[in-house]
């Protein structure tokens, strides 16, 4: 599991998703921008939460991965917990130390 900055804020992960569950229906509720800006943040963590696990993967602390690209421990963390907006550039430098890729992928349209 990815550390979630709004997690403090909760007793349980369950917590945690009864509250992303109504966020998602008040974005239903406001109309189509509401809903782009909620997808936008599901892209975001979920990129966060790869990065993460491939660190997690590699066996690399945040400090290892600072010795390794010269991006700043506290950088990283920030980074990681959704407390920082990096750039492509900081996240291809902090992917490929870890021997990932940044790719982009074509979504397959839902099957109704």
């Amino acid at each position: 599991m990815w550390y979630n900055p709004y997690m403090n804020q909760f007793g349980t992960g369950d917590d945690f998703i009864a509250f992303m569950e109504d966020l998602e229906r008040e974005a239903r509720e406001e109309g189509p921008s509401a809903v782009a800006e909620m997808e936008a943040l599901h892209e975001y963590y979920g990129l966060i939460s790869d990065l993460i696990k491939l660190r997690r993967h590699r066996q690399m602390t945040q400090k290892q991965l600072e010795k390794a690209t010269g991006i700043p421990q506290s950088e990283i963390s920030r980074i990681e917990s959704g407390h920082a907006n990096p750039t492509l550039a900081t996240l291809r430098t902090l992917v490929r130390a870890l021997g990932g890729d940044i790719r982009i992928v074509e979504q397959q349209e839902a099957v109704s």
